[in-house]
């Protein structure tokens, strides 16, 4: 391997040891990755240069001089993440930390005309200048929806929550200058969470939103052989039961969409919540336990399947936290093996994550190939 390859090496991996670490010192670099001090000092020179990483202060002393303590820049570069649902849009700007700099949320139904893309491509136009966005920083654009998405070739092969046309790739990428992508609402809801959590583990992700979807993480979001790993709102619930949207009965979607709950609120979830705790609405709290009653079964079936945490994610888990005990106490009941239901969790992120996901692709290929 020639110098030049070793050193782009080298610098790659210093910088992901620090964003990994979030702070780290010269000498726990060297240690670490087995670079010697005078080269990991190079590289840190280079890095520093470039403004990928600063001097963040001293860490305490272990006996002898104090060590300086060196950070990643989050605003170094930034990416834009769009979550497209049936009802509205959020945009969001996001640092390489994940902080949401701006957002913008528009109320709106989805339309296939070209007024509601260039409306998506006002919104980043809105956001960069707000910003005051230096393009050099600026990674991409991602977009999610509630759509089969293979993202290897940003194709839609399945759609039927909102009427995407066949090109809608061609027809964003036209008005959207920069690097774009399309993904999966719920894979990129659930890459957020993993994120967020910072525990490359098996989990299971259940997205309880509009439309119910999932992710199955294990270090990376497993899609499938054909990009539908975890559907998991068409599982069937109840056979010949209520009619899905897919056209199928008895999907675990008919059951426990947020709109189950949030039509009694004019599709407001928090509003939902808000009146059932303050009112004690007792038509509220029936809808909610027979809500409970479903989404349980689907949560100890996905327990049997995966055998690992089934976090609970989109509208309606980031709603779920005062309930949570609860629950468990439901879905406990009904598996042989356990005493408990701690496995079950709260979503951690819960402002935009599927936008935020959208937006942590760019930020990760960059942290990967830098």
């Amino acid at each position: 391997m020639d110098d030049n390859r070793v050193t782009a090496r080298n610098i790659g991996d210093v910088y992901r040891h620090i964003y990994k670490n979030e702070t780290s010192s010269r000498q726990k670099i060297a240690s670490d990755l087995g670079i010697s001090l005078p080269t990991v000092t190079q590289n840190l020179n280079q890095l520093r240069d470039s403004g990928l990483i600063f001097n963040a202060g001293e860490f305490e002393s272990t006996g002898g001089r104090k060590a300086n303590m060196l950070s990643f820049v989050p605003d170094a570069k930034l990416a834009i993440g769009i979550d497209i649902t049936h009802t509205h849009v959020a945009v969001v700007l996001v640092d390489l930390k994940l902080n949401i700099l701006d957002m913008i949320k528009t109320h709106v139904l989805f339309a296939d005309t070209e007024e509601y893309y260039e409306m998506l491509a006002g919104h980043v136009e809105i956001l960069l200048e707000r910003g005051n966005v230096d393009l050099k920083k600026f990674l991409g654009v991602g977009i999610t929806l509630p759509a089969i998405v293979e993202e290897e070739n940003n194709r839609i092969s399945y759609a039927t929550v909102i009427d995407l046309p066949d090109d809608f790739y061609e027809r964003m990428k036209a008005k959207i200058p920069y690097p774009l992508r399309l993904f999966n609402d719920a894979n990129a809801a659930g890459w957020t969470e993993l994120k967020a959590r910072g525990k490359q583990q098996p989990m299971v992700y259940l997205s309880l939103s509009n439309s119910v979807g999932g992710a199955i993480l294990m270090n990376r979001v497993y899609t499938g052989r054909n990009w539908r790993g975890a559907e998991f709102g068409h599982m069937t619930i109840v056979p010949d039961g209520r009619k899905c949207y897919c056209g199928c009965n008895g999907c675990l979607n008919a059951y426990c969409s947020a709109k189950v709950l949030s039509d009694f609120t004019d599709g407001d979830i928090k509003q939902f919540f808000h009146e059932m705790k303050v009112t004690g609405n007792k038509g509220y709290r029936n809808a909610f336990e027979e809500y409970m009653h479903y989404l349980a079964m689907a949560v100890n079936n996905l327990r049997m399947c995966f055998d690992c945490d089934v976090v609970l994610g989109g509208m309606v888990g980031a709603c779920m936290e005062e309930y949570i005990e609860e629950f468990k106490g439901i879905a406990q009941k009904l598996t042989p093996y356990e005493d408990n239901a701690d496995y079950i969790k709260i979503c951690s992120f819960r402002t935009e994550p599927s936008a935020v996901g959208a937006a942590l692709y760019f930020v990760d290929d960059f942290v990967r190939t830098i």
